[in-house]
């Protein structure tokens, strides 16, 4: 199931797709942290977790009340472990994928810091979620993607 993209983001902000600014704090960050959604093995997430995270994140559509994901790093991601913890969210945004209150993910420093590393991210959840947009601090833009500026 695609979900219709609602908003976009221009020169740092963020505006609906007929061009009407948003306020930024009426989208509220919901924290997900990487050692919750993989607590043990690389690959094997949890899903309760995500499940329980999905049913929060419907409930705000009743309510027309929207949010971005924002992933936090509390695991080593030295190295190449960035993809494994793009993986971790691209993951998510699957489990999430129904959630139209979702307006995107936020990229966290620790790779919003690297244009490859942020590249990667964008694109990996961008294949099958075409419709987020990505907020970073500090920045309007990467690799070409507008960004929301937080």
């Amino acid at each position: 199931m695609k979900l219709e993209k609602i908003f976009e983001a221009k020169e740092g902000n963020l505006f609906t797709l007929s061009g009407e600014a948003v306020e930024k704090e009426s989208v509220r960050a919901v924290n997900l942290s990487w050692k919750a959604v993989e607590p043990n093995e690389e690959g094997s997430y949890n899903e309760e977790l995500l499940a329980t995270l999905r049913l929060s994140l419907k409930a705000n559509e009743e309510e027309k009340k929207f949010v971005y994901i924002a992933p936090i790093v509390d695991k080593d991601i030295t190295g190449e472990k960035y993809e494994q913890f793009t993986a971790a969210m691209k993951h998510s945004a699957r489990r999430l994928k129904d959630c139209i209150s979702i307006v995107g993910f936020a990229i966290p420093k620790e790779i919003a810091e690297d244009e490859e590393k942020a590249t990667f991210y964008i694109e990996e959840l961008s294949a099958k979620h075409a419709q987020y947009v990505f907020f970073a601090q500090g920045k309007n833009e990467i690799a070409g993607v507008n960004i929301v500026r937080l």
